[in-house]
C-alpha cells in the first residue's frame, strides 16, 4: 500500500474512533441521571420503540368546554430533551421495524375480523360471526410475461428448451443451471434486448385501474351464474341488489421485480332496510361460484394502455419497439378456498410491510430523480432493477405517459396502488384499531392515577376539550448513542413480552 492509501485508511480509522467516542459519550451522559433515564426510556416506550421518531415541542391541557377550567395539562418543557416523542408511523420494514411491525399486528386482525368475526362495543368496531360462514377465496393474481427470466428450478435445470433455440440477438433461450432461492440470477432476464422493459412498467401503472374493473367483472360473471343456477335471467345490477364483493388485498413483489396481488375475496348478502349490514349472500352463492366467478373475471378484464413504441422500445429493450396496448392479469391464477383464517391473514400481513427495497437491496424508500440515478445504481447490484427505474424515468418524459406520473413511482418500478387496502364492508379499519389501543392506554393512565390531558379529554369527552401547541422539533434521536440505547430496550420489551405470552400458554396447557 502507498503513502496515500496509508494516510486514507489511518483517516478512517481516527473518523470512526471519533463517532464511537461520540456514541458512548451519549449513552453515559443518557444514563447519567436515574431518574431522567427512566422518564426517557418511558417517552421511547410510549413512541412504541420507534427507530426514527418525531421530536415536537410544546404542551396540552384538558380543558373544561363550561368553566374554562384546565383539569389536566403536559409541557414537554419538562421532559428530556425538551421534547415529546411521536412515531413515525412508516410501515415499510425497511425504514421502522417496530412502526412497520405495529401496523402489521393491525392489518392482521383486519384481516382475521373479515374471515371470523370480531367482537366489539359498537356497530363500527364489529363484525358479525356470520362472516365464517361466508364463502371466501384466496386469489393470487400475477403479472404476465415480459420476457424469459431465470427461475429458482430446484433440482431441475431452470429453462430446459429442444433444440437450444436462441433469441434474434443471438443469446441462448435456455438455461441448464439449477439456480437456489438466493442465486442473484433469479428473476434476470436471459436476453436483456428482448426483456420488454416498456411493457414492465405500464402494467404496473394499470395494475390499480385492473382491479377496480376485475371487481366489477366479477359482478358480471356472479350475475351469468345467478342466472345458470337459479333458472331465471339475472342482471349485473339485480345482483348488485342482493350480494356484495368484499375483499382485502396485498401487493407483493417478485424476484422478476413484478408484483403479485394476494386478496381474500368474501361474498356477502345485502340487506335493503339497512346496506351496512353485513348478511350472508344468497343460498345458491357459495364458495364454488365466488371461485368460479373470480376465475372468470380475471381472464376477461383488460385496461388500455398508452401506445409507446419505436425509439423508446428499442432503447429500452422492448421487444424491438413492439406497441404495447393493453394490460391484463398473468396466466398464473391461483384461488382456492380458505381453511385456516388466522394463516391467511398472517400470509398477507407479512407483504403490507414489504416494498420493493426490502427484496432489492439499495433501491430508495422513496422517489429520486434522474440525477440520483448514478448514485444509486452504485447501491443497488441488480443491473436488470436498473433498467426498470431508467424505463419509468424515460416514460415519464413522454407526453402519452403524462398522466400516468411515472416519475413518481420509481422507488416503486412504476406501481402505483397501494400495498395494503380493503372494501369498505370487509372489516373494521386501521382507525378502530387504534382507537381501542388509545382506550387502553387511557384505562392504563386512568389506574395509575397520572394527570394525562389527553386520557382525562377522551375519558370525559363530553365535557372537556384537549388544547394543544405543539412544534416541530426534528426527527429522529436528539443524541448519539440514543438509537442503540432505544434498540436495547425494543429488545427488552420483544423479550418480555415472548416471554408473557409463553407463560399463558404454559397456563392455558396446563389449565387443558
Amino acid at each position: 500500500m502507498n503513502e496515500h492509501g496509508q494516510d486514507a485508511v489511518r483517516l478512517a480509522g481516527e473518523r470512526a474512533r471519533a463517532r464511537l467516542g461520540g456514541v458512548l459519550a451519549g449513552m453515559v451522559a443518557r444514563v447519567a441521571s436515574e431518574g431522567e433515564w427512566r422518564a426517557w426510556a418511558r417517552q421511547v416506550e410510549r413512541a412504541g420503540h420507534c427507530a426514527r421518531p418525531v421530536r415536537i415541542a410544546g404542551s396540552a391541557a384538558a380543558v373544561d368546554a363550561a368553566t374554562g377550567e384546565v383539569r389536566a395539562a403536559y409541557a414537554s418543557a419538562a421532559a428530556p430533551d425538551g421534547v415529546l416523542l411521536v412515531p413515525c408511523g412508516d410501515r415499510r420494514a425497511s425504514v421502522c421495524p417496530p412502526c412497520a411491525a405495529r401496523y402489521r399486528a393491525d392489518t392482521w386482525h383486519v384481516i382475521a375480523a373479515g374471515l371470523r368475526g370480531r367482537a366489539g362495543s359498537g356497530a363500527g368496531d364489529a363484525v358479525p360471526e356470520s362472516v365464517a360462514g361466508h364463502p371466501a377465496v384466496l386469489a393470487t393474481f400475477t403479472a404476465p410475461s415480459f420476457g424469459a427470466v431465470h427461475r429458482a428450478s430446484g433440482d431441475g435445470p431452470c429453462r430446459e428448451r429442444r433444440g437450444r433455440p436462441r433469441c434474434p440477438h443471438g443469446v441462448p433461450g435456455w438455461c441448464d443451471a439449477r439456480h437456489g432461492d438466493g442465486d442473484v440470477l433469479v428473476g434476470r432476464p436471459l436476453c436483456w434486448d428482448c426483456y420488454a422493459y416498456a411493457d414492465h412498467v405500464l402494467w404496473h401503472a394499470a395494475v390499480p385501474e385492473l382491479w377496480r374493473r376485475t371487481v366489477i367483472y366479477v359482478y358480471r360473471a356472479l350475475a351469468r351464474l345467478a342466472t345458470e343456477r337459479t333458472g331465471s335471467r339475472v342482471s349485473v345490477r339485480a345482483v348488485r341488489s342482493f350480494a356484495r364483493v368484499s375483499y382485502v388485498k396485498v401487493a407483493e413483489y417478485q424476484r422478476r421485480g413484478a408484483v403479485h396481488l394476494h386478496a381474500v375475496i368474501r361474498l356477502d348478502g345485502v340487506d335493503t332496510g339497512d346496506p351496512g349490514r353485513v348478511v350472508p349472500p344468497p343460498a345458491w352463492a357459495d364458495a364454488g361460484v365466488l371461485a368460479s366467478a373470480v376465475c372468470d373475471a380475471a381472464g376477461r378484464v383488460v385496461v388500455p394502455l398508452p401506445e409507446v413504441g419505436g425509439d423508446i422500445g428499442r432503447s429500452l429493450g422492448g421487444a424491438r419497439g413492439r406497441v404495447v396496448r393493453a394490460a391484463r392479469w398473468g396466466g398464473q391464477l391461483d384461488v382456492r378456498t380458505i381453511d385456516d383464517p388466522a394463516r391467511v391473514a398472517g400470509y398477507l400481513a407479512k407483504y403490507a410491510t414489504k416494498s420493493a427495497g426490502d427484496l432489492f437491496a439499495g433501491l430508495p424508500s422513496r422517489a429520486f430523480g434522474s440525477r440520483e440515478v448514478d448514485r444509486i445504481s452504485r447501491k443497488v447490484a441488480n443491473p436488470h432493477v436498473m433498467l426498470l427505474v431508467l424505463a419509468c424515468l424515460r416514460l415519464s418524459r413522454r407526453p402519452e405517459c403524462a398522466g400516468l406520473r411515472l416519475d413518481r413511482y420509481v422507488h416503486t418500478l412504476g406501481y402505483r396502488g397501494h400495498f395494503a387496502t380493503k372494501s369498505r364492508w370487509y372489516s373494521v379499519t386501521l382507525r378502530v384499531l387504534r382507537g381501542v389501543r388509545r382506550a387502553w392506554r387511557v384505562e392504563r393512565a386512568a389506574r395509575s392515577g397520572r394527570a394525562d390531558p389527553w386520557a382525562l379529554a377522551r375519558a370525559e369527552s363530553a365535557g372537556l376539550v384537549l388544547v394543544g401547541d405543539w412544534a416541530y422539533a426534528g426527527s429522529g434521536w436528539a443524541r448519539a448513542g440514543d438509537a442503540d440505547l432505544a434498540a436495547s430496550l425494543a429488545r427488552d420489551h420483544a423479550a418480555a413480552r415472548e416471554a408473557s405470552d409463553l407463560a399463558v400458554v404454559v397456563r392455558v396447557g396446563e389449565g387443558s
